[in-house]
C-alpha cells in the first residue's frame, strides 16, 4: 500500500520534473547569442524553485573518486582548470598541491573572501577567456557538465578548452552514458532526457565531438587511478552500438542487471581524455 509520504515524494519529483522541463525548454529554444547569460539565470532559478535534496553532499562525496581519476594526469603538473565546479570542493582540495587552480561555474559558490588557497581562483562561466590565459592549463576536467550544454554549444566549449590547454595538455570529461539514461529528473517520467540534461552522450558520441573540435588523441579512462587506454574506444563503441540497438525495455532490463563495479556499472559513465597535439607532432 502506498503511504502519504510516498505520494508526497512522487508529487515533489513531478514538480521538479515539470520545472526542469520548462527551464530546459527555454535553453533549447533560445538563440545562441542569448544562451551564455541564460545558463546562469536558469540554474539560479532552479535553485530558487526546487529543493535539490542532498545535492551538496553528493558533490562532496565524489571528491575522493575524482581525485583518483585526476591523479595520474595531474602528477607533476602545475595548473588545473575545473569546468562546472559547483561548490568547488575538488578544486579547493587540488589547490593544496597544485600551483594554479581555476574553478569555473555558472553560479557563484559564495566562498568567503580570504578562505581559499593562494593559487585558487573562482571564475564566472562567462568570463573564462578574460581571466584564464590562453595555453596556460595543463589539465582540465569537467564532471557531469557537458550534458547540461545545448548541443550546439558543445563545439564552442571544446574549442575554448583547446585554446586554454598547453601543448600536450589533457581534458578529462566525465558524463553519464546515454545508453543507461535518462540520468536527469526525467527518469521515471520519460524514456529520454527532457530536463536540464540537454543531451546525453555515449563514448562514441563524445569521442567524435572531441576529434572534430581538434583534439589530437582521444582515449578511454578505465579503472580510477589508472592511465588512459587509447585502444579501448573501438571495442567500447561497438558494444555501445550493440546495446543501443536493442528495444528500450530489453536494454533497460539488461543494464539494470549488469554487475556493479565500484563506483560504476560497466559503461555507466563516459570517461574520456582528449589530448592537445604538441607543436612538433602537428608538423609531421
Amino acid at each position: 500500500m502506498v503511504g502519504i509520504a510516498d505520494h508526497a515524494e512522487r508529487d515533489r519529483l513531478r514538480r521538479h520534473y515539470e520545472i526542469e522541463r520548462e527551464l530546459a525548454g527555454r535553453l533549447r529554444q533560445a538563440p545562441k547569442a542569448e544562451r551564455q547569460s541564460l545558463y546562469s539565470e536558469v540554474y539560479e532559478e532552479l535553485y530558487r524553485r526546487v529543493e535539490l535534496v542532498g545535492n551538496q553532499e553528493a558533490q562532496r562525496a565524489q571528491v575522493g573518486l575524482l581525485l583518483q581519476l585526476v591523479g595520474p594526469f595531474i602528477e607533476g603538473r602545475s595548473s588545473f582548470l575545473e569546468i562546472g565546479a559547483g561548490s568547488c570542493d575538488l578544486s579547493l582540495e587540488l589547490a593544496r598541491g597544485v600551483d594554479t587552480v581555476w574553478a569555473v561555474d555558472a553560479v557563484d559558490p559564495g566562498l568567503a573572501p580570504g578562505s581559499t588557497p593562494n593559487g585558487f581562483r573562482f571564475v564566472p562561466a562567462g568570463l573564462v577567456r578574460e581571466i584564464v590565459p590562453p595555453a596556460s592549463v595543463e589539465v582540465a576536467l569537467s564532471c557531469h557538465f557537458v550534458e547540461h550544454l545545448h548541443p550546439d554549444d558543445l563545439r564552442d566549449h571544446l574549442g575554448e578548452i583547446l585554446e586554454l590547454l598547453v601543448d600536450g595538455g589533457a581534458y578529462l570529461v566525465v558524463t553519464p552514458n546515454r545508453i543507461y539514461g535518462p540520468h536527469d529528473i526525467s527518469r521515471g517520467f520519460s524514456d529520454r532526457a527532457e530536463g536540464l540534461h540537454l543531451r546525453e552522450y555515449t563514448h562514441g558520441d563524445l569521442a567524435r565531438e572531441l576529434r572534430r573540435a581538434g583534439f589530437g588523441e582521444v582515449a578511454v579512462v578505465g579503472r580510477l587511478g589508472a592511465p588512459a587506454r587509447p585502444g579501448g574506444l573501438r571495442l567500447i563503441g561497438a558494444l555501445e552500438r550493440l546495446i543501443d540497438g536493442l528495444p528500450g525495455r530489453w536494454r533497460r532490463a539488461m543494464l539494470s542487471n549488469a554487475p556493479r563495479q565500484a563506483p560504476f556499472r560497466p559503461l555507466e559513465q563516459v570517461k574520456l581524455v582528449g589530448l592537445k597535439t604538441r607543436i612538433g607532432d602537428r608538423r609531421r
